[in-house]
């Protein structure tokens, strides 16, 4: 597994510990942006300390080759992180599935960044992870996120209820899944 990904207009890299400060700046942000969509945050999220340790435990998680989070810059700026694309819960064996998580600065919505970071994602996941089954979950009320998810081919299998917690209350989410079968 590689730790920097290309594409025409982005850099999608692996980042580790020392990168927190960026990590921070991007979650701080787009608070308002990200956390409807999410669990509730901890108190400490917003902390260098929080982020330093996240990053280290999903460094280690990628070395083992159960995750991998991929952070996105623009070409020409390495310094501010546009969005983060992961492929979590990689399961090998008869599975090869994984889940995609992903997320987009809200000063980069609608610039085709998403479509472009998850498609370069879906590559990464065929081409070099051999996964089979990409799935994501996302709210019904999260416009955005399924427009995204459906124009990079994503199809939509049904409703999960009650499949997670956020807003204070357990929340229907609709599944979506990805199948290698050539229509990238």
């Amino acid at each position: 597994m590689k730790m920097m990904y290309h594409t025409e207009r982005l850099d999608l890299q692996v980042l580790n510990a020392s990168a927190y400060k960026k990590v921070l700046r991007f979650y701080e942000e787009n608070k308002l942006h990200f956390e409807p969509w999410e669990a509730k945050r901890t108190k400490t999220f917003y902390t260098n300390q929080y982020h330093e340790a996240l990053l280290d435990a999903e460094y280690n998680q990628i070395l083992k080759g159960n995750l991998l989070r991929l952070y996105v810059f623009l070409k020409e700026n390495k310094e501010e992180i546009i969005g983060t694309v992961s492929l979590n819960n990689i399961q090998r064996g008869p599975f090869q599935t994984c889940t995609i998580g992903y997320k987009v600065h809200r000063r980069f919505c609608n610039q085709g960044i998403g479509k472009e970071m998850i498609q370069k994602a879906l590559k990464i996941a065929l081409d070099d992870l051999k996964l089979h089954r990409i799935e994501a979950l996302v709210h019904p009320l999260n416009i955005l996120s399924i427009k995204l998810l459906e124009s990079t081919h994503f199809e939509r299998e049904g409703t999960a209820r009650e499949a997670a917690f956020f807003c204070d209350s357990w929340q229907d989410m609709y599944r979506y899944a990805f199948i290698a079968d050539g229509r990238m």
